[in-house]
């Protein structure tokens, strides 16, 4: 368990009142505090989570308002904001890669699919095998 001094608490304080963080932000700041990491995440409020590289803070706010729970669970499985952040990513990159699965899924059920080529042989044979019956 981490311990901190009066300075760097009332430091940290200081950093999320300057930051000017809504609302919205308190009970991951407070679960993140109960963690162990008590200063703010690196950015501003105008930075923007669809940046080619977003600060922490922009990346936190896009989970915060997409994907609360995941978020709170990243929190308490984490000893900082950089592993909050890279399991998020992780979970997400996770998450569009399932969903690319089952859009394909869906797509091979309403049979707009390219078939491979050894698709399109089995298939081809199995046409000709009843043609020739």
């Amino acid at each position: 368990m981490r311990t901190f001094s009066k300075v760097h608490f009332e430091e940290a304080r200081r950093l999320w009142a300057e930051g000017e963080f809504s609302d919205e932000w308190k009970p991951y700041r407070h679960a993140a505090a109960m963690r162990g990491f008590i200063y703010p995440p690196d950015g501003s409020k105008w930075d923007n989570w669809g940046d080619d590289e977003p600060t922490q803070r922009a990346v936190l706010i896009q989970m915060i308002r997409e994907r609360p729970k995941a978020l709170m669970a990243a929190i308490n499985h984490s000893a900082s904001w950089h592993e909050v952040i890279a399991q998020c990513v992780q979970d997400t990159e996770r998450i569009a890669e399932d969903a690319g699965l089952i859009e394909r899924r869906e797509r091979h059920d309403r049979m707009e699919f390219e078939p491979t080529a050894a698709e399109a042989t089995e298939t081809l044979a199995a046409i000709f095998k009843r043609i020739a019956s």
